[in-house]
């Protein structure tokens, strides 16, 4: 019993040097603890949260702490009114493909300018009366042939000697003289037209083959070289071929 006295007198200082440091140990880790979980002074209301990471093959889960709050956009201009266009005065088109009153009109209009633009491209070659009309593929009775035939052209009285003029420009395609028509000068124009002018004046031909002429350029005279029309008096037997079909010359001017 002595012997045991003994033994936990000499130890007791040793126990006490233990249990101190222990309890010294235990409060720094409380106050550091303490320090990281507890709000610092300046925090207010504001909520203060310790994430600490998880252990290795933990099954503890980090909560996470939401989206992040995006960042601010700048502003948008209002948006404006789109210009309205002012009418153009164009005619809409109904897709039935019928056109309105007013572009059946203007289209009328049109095709009247046009008709008249291309009346003006020929002129009169001669001053003077028609004294027999273009027959249209009819027979009507020759007055110096005593027979019915068809009259391809129109017959324009002036006295002899009167100039003849080309009724557009154009150029000398033949200078011949026919046996019934006499002294004849052809044109070919422009759109293909030939335009013929018979019965001038023997020596009056003023114009060579392939000379260009200008309308109302002076092509020969009116004469009676036309044995076929010779008792029809002094004229201008006019002729028109339009893809190689003959058409009334009156009809161009």
């Amino acid at each position: 019993m002595a012997k045991g006295l003994k033994f936990w007198k000499k130890r007791l200082p040793v126990t006490a040097l233990v249990l101190a440091g222990a309890f010294v140990a235990g409060s720094a880790s409380y106050l550091a603890v303490h320090d990281a979980v507890s709000p610092p002074p300046d925090a207010g209301e504001e909520e203060f949260r310790l994430t600490l990471p998880a252990p290795s093959g933990s099954s503890v889960t980090v909560p996470d702490e939401g989206p992040a709050e995006p960042p601010p956009q700048e502003e948008q201009p209002e948006p404006t009114e789109p210009e309205t266009a002012e009418p153009s005065g164009m005619v809409a088109v109904d897709p039935s493909g019928e056109l309105p009153a007013a572009a059946d009109e203007e289209e009328t209009v049109l095709s009247v300018a046009a008709d008249r633009e291309v009346a003006l491209l020929y002129v009169r070659p001669v001053e003077g009366t028609v004294s027999k009309p273009f027959s249209a593929g009819e027979l009507v009775k020759s007055e110096t042939l005593g027979d019915f035939r068809t009259h391809d052209g129109v017959d324009l009285a002036a006295p002899a000697g009167t100039k003849v003029r080309a009724m557009a420009d154009g150029t000398v395609s033949d200078v011949y003289a026919d046996d019934l028509l006499g002294q004849t000068v052809e044109l070919r124009h422009a759109d293909g037209t030939v335009t013929r002018y018979c019965n001038l004046a023997a020596g009056s031909v003023a114009v060579v083959v392939g000379r260009p002429v200008a309308m109302g350029e002076v092509l020969g005279a009116v004469g009676e070289t036309a044995l076929g029309e010779s008792a029809e008096g002094a004229h201008l037997h006019l002729e028109v071929i339009r893809g190689g079909v003959r058409v009334d010359p009156e009809g161009l001017w």
